[in-house]
């Protein structure tokens, strides 16, 4: 039989795949338990509310109807807006695959989450700042357009995306996992 080709790059987890004797794929690579201080449901929950409260301010940041985000003249705030919502986005996805994960993660999933969420976490406190920023920018140079409300409104949930980004990178520094092969990890007591 030939021997199997080593991928290398993105695709390189997928050496960890070996076909068995049913014709079944099954996992062969590292897999990490969480270990954190906190219980692994009580860590799911306030991760899943932390990601929530920051997907529903940057939802609200896009409805506010302020005058730096419509009209003309405003390219700086929606430019930066953008790219907080794309780190927004890219937070959320990690999130995503940590929180459909369970206490085992495997190798490609653990970097995929765990390695690269707190740095889009990161990213996404830079870009609410930012917005921050270029939005009282803003309001020195055209001031309020008679919605003084809807403006400040806007600058607050911005703060609310990076206040959720800042706390959720925090809590993923209270999550521990341990490496090791599934078979070598100790049962976890429920």
């Amino acid at each position: 039989m030939a021997e199997k080709k080593k991928r290398k790059g993105r695709r390189a987890y997928l050496n960890d795949f070996h076909v068995g004797l049913n014709g079944e794929y099954t996992y062969t690579g590292p897999v990490y338990r969480y270990e954190g201080e906190l219980p692994y449901p009580q860590a799911l929950k306030r991760l899943r509310l932390l990601v929530a409260a920051m997907c529903l301010a940057m939802i609200g940041a896009g409805v506010v109807p302020a005058p730096s985000m419509v009209g003309f003249g405003n390219f700086y705030v929606v430019s930066f807006f953008m790219i907080e919502l794309v780190g927004v986005a890219l937070s959320t996805w990690s999130a995503y695959r940590l929180i459909s994960g369970c206490e085992n993660l495997r190798a490609y999933v653990y970097e995929a989450t765990v390695n690269k969420l707190p740095q889009r976490l990161e990213m996404t406190f830079f870009f609410a700042a930012a917005c921050v920023v270029v939005n009282v920018v803003y309001l020195c140079l055209n001031g309020f357009g008679g919605k003084v409300i809807l403006s400040l409104l806007l600058i607050v949930v911005h703060i609310g995306v990076g206040a959720a980004a800042q706390v959720l990178r925090r809590t993923l520094t209270l999550m521990r996992w341990n490496t090791g092969r599934e078979e070598e990890l100790p049962e976890h007591e429920e």
